[in-house]
């Protein structure tokens, strides 16, 4: 569905983002990582280590299952062109790096999502679906309620993580919200329709929202580095190499080293 397409290519721009309640390919991506699903596409070894980050460890057929629905909102021409092909594969082994750094890192500090949370979350999801449409969804995806519970506890996991570490402490002045002003102004970003019947309070909350989003993306990037130097991550470029080979040809830069 085109939906669950533009779904999967939110997850994988910006982990820091809010999520809306559009997440069962999200979340089956991420199930995939935890190590279930289908069979494995690569003819690697299915059970060789493609990396580890802390004591966390991904196989190959992990990566695979992964990518695989990663792939169904990217893929469109990849089978066209293997340079393109490999290096989207590269891009996404760094991409589920960094959630398994974020993993490792929530673990260590004790931050959890209690039960309570994690039912009230599926039932507001549930909610955005009419009838059995919900329960279709996971059907046509080959996977079973509990797993995708699982999927949905770990994407709550780094949202939570993301908004304690970084949004909670980023603070908006006057100066940021008159600055704002003067950009949208200068830039006829915002047509005064757009703005029609909200209130000056009402104007001034979006924007804080809008530039607390950007200064969460903006911290994020430093953050992450700090908490790649803490948790190492360890890519097996030999692994990453015959991976790739199955596209077709290896990478031509002898593989990239680990974000």
């Amino acid at each position: 569905m085109t939906r669950f397409r533009m779904v999967v290519r939110i997850s994988f721009s910006m982990m820091g983002a809010p999520m809306r309640h559009d997440l069962i390919i999200v979340l089956i991506a991420l199930l995939l990582i935890g190590g279930y699903g289908c069979q494995p596409e690569s003819s690697v070894e299915r059970n060789t280590v493609l990396m580890t980050v802390g004591q966390r460890a991904l196989r190959v057929d992990e990566f695979e299952r992964a990518y695989r629905v990663f792939r169904s909102a990217h893929g469109a021409g990849l089978e066209e062109d293997p340079a393109v092909e490999r290096a989207t594969r590269l891009r996404f082994i760094h991409q589920v790096a960094e959630q398994l750094v974020l993993l490792e890192y929530a673990r260590d500090i004790g931050l959890e999502i209690s039960a309570d949370a994690l039912n009230t979350a599926v039932e507001d999801i549930r909610g955005d679906y009419p009838d059995d449409l919900f329960e279709q969804m996971l059907l046509e995806n080959a996977v079973n309620f509990e797993d995708w519970k699982h999927a949905l506890w770990v994407r709550l996991t780094i949202d939570r993580l993301i908004q304690q570490e970084l949004t909670a402490n980023v603070q908006i002045t006057e100066k940021d919200i008159e600055a704002y002003y003067q950009h949208l102004d200068a830039e006829q970003l915002v047509p005064p329709s757009a703005l029609e019947g909200e209130g000056a309070d009402q104007i001034d909350q979006m924007i804080i929202q809008q530039l607390r989003r950007q200064k969460t993306e903006q911290a994020y990037t430093p953050w992450m580095e700090g908490l790649k130097a803490k948790y190492p991550v360890d890519i097996d470029q030999a692994v990453v190499q015959q991976v790739i080979a199955d596209i077709g040809a290896p990478a031509e830069d002898g593989g990239e080293r680990a974000p």
